[in-house]
């Protein structure tokens, strides 16, 4: 939907279409910051790994599983954020 059309359908007091293409905007803007968040997380969480296995090879078990865990919890993030997308695209742009 373009900015004209919500614009056309506004103006003629129709707000469903205007309501949709927020909800979407809203919902894309929601999974874009989830998914920069979530890169940013693993990529710190990768490069203390890295790090601290630099610093001592022999930890390299321990870190990698506390590594594992803290990408999981980064990612279960980033799917309670799908989940909101969710909420603004199919609830909230229905109207």
């Amino acid at each position: 939907m373009s900015i004209g059309i919500l614009a056309q359908e506004a103006a003629a007091g129709g707000t469903t279409g205007l309501l949709q293409g927020l909800a979407f905007v809203g919902g894309g803007i929601a999974l874009a910051g989830g998914a920069i968040g979530a890169a940013i997380g693993d990529g710190l969480a990768g490069a203390a790994v890295i790090q601290g296995v630099a610093r001592q090879p022999e930890a390299a078990g321990r870190l990698n599983t506390t590594m594992f865990l803290i990408i999981g919890l980064v990612e279960g993030m980033y799917f309670i954020n799908l989940a909101f997308m969710a909420l603004f695209v199919f609830v909230l742009g229905t109207g």
